[in-house]
């Protein structure tokens, strides 16, 4: 365990090796932590977790670069991505983190940025150029308009007609649609991962809890079944002929 009242410390988390690695390293750190709130030593404990975030923070930066024309939501971006990582290195439970330190960095880092542009209705599908396709797949919450008239007899006025953000028709056919995609998967426990996942948007560590398998195993099964869907749904286009070429 690393000593934080070690008077050489600073000097040797800046040390890197011939590499180019720091001399203590990420997964040290990360370990140091957890024992560290282990034995009730939190002066320590943020100490180092201080110095995982300075090491983090390159990451972060590069990965909300995308909103550099919105500093406001760059900086919620960063934000979400810090106390995403301190979740994560303070939770014994999290193993994937103390495994391959920079590849779950990376992996909190995309889900956050992504889960900010879906709240903030900015996330959509992109063609082979990199443009947008279609709608964005959320509508921010603020442009939403409830869909129960103001009564009349309240002091606020009446709100405007507006049409359901969630339609319970096109949910329905969206609903079908994911579970017919889903039957190309053979594998029970693959398809429980993406329904998790993709679907009702559990977490990783939540998802690993659930379905008995650490989270690099279900990472990877997920990345897996995500190509494979892939694969099927490319197949599905090379392979169907619109109806008017067919008259």
């Amino acid at each position: 365990m690393i000593d934080p009242r070690d008077p050489t410390l600073e000097e040797r988390l800046r040390r890197r090796t011939p590499e180019g690695r720091f001399e203590i390293s990420d997964i040290e750190l990360v370990q140091s932590v957890r024992q560290l709130d282990v034995l009730g030593d939190y002066d320590g404990s943020r100490r180092l977790c201080e110095e995982l975030v300075w090491r983090s923070a390159l990451e972060f930066q590069r990965h909300a670069k995308g909103l550099a024309h919105r500093p406001d939501l760059r900086e919620e971006a960063i934000a979400n991505m810090t106390e995403r990582l301190l979740r994560e290195v303070k939770d014994p439970k999290e193993q994937f983190i103390t495994q391959n330190y920079i590849h779950a960095v990376r992996c909190i880092c995309v889900d956050e940025f992504k889960r900010l542009l879906r709240q903030e209705g900015m996330l959509y599908q992109r063609g082979s150029g990199g443009r947008p396709l279609g709608r964005p797949r959320h509508v921010p919450s603020v442009l939403i308009e409830p869909l129960q008239p103001t009564p009349i007899d309240d002091e606020m006025p009446p709100s405007a007609d507006v049409a359901d953000a969630r339609d319970d028709y096109e949910q329905m056919h969206g609903d079908e649609e994911a579970r017919r995609i889903l039957s190309y998967l053979s594998d029970a426990l693959d398809k429980k991962i993406m329904v998790l996942r993709a679907l009702e948007q559990f977490k990783w560590d939540e998802i690993a809890q659930i379905v008995g398998r650490n989270e690099r195993t279900v990472r990877l099964r997920f990345e897996k079944a995500t190509s494979y869907l892939k694969e099927c749904l490319a197949k599905e286009r090379a392979t169907y002929t619109p109806a008017r070429q067919m008259l």
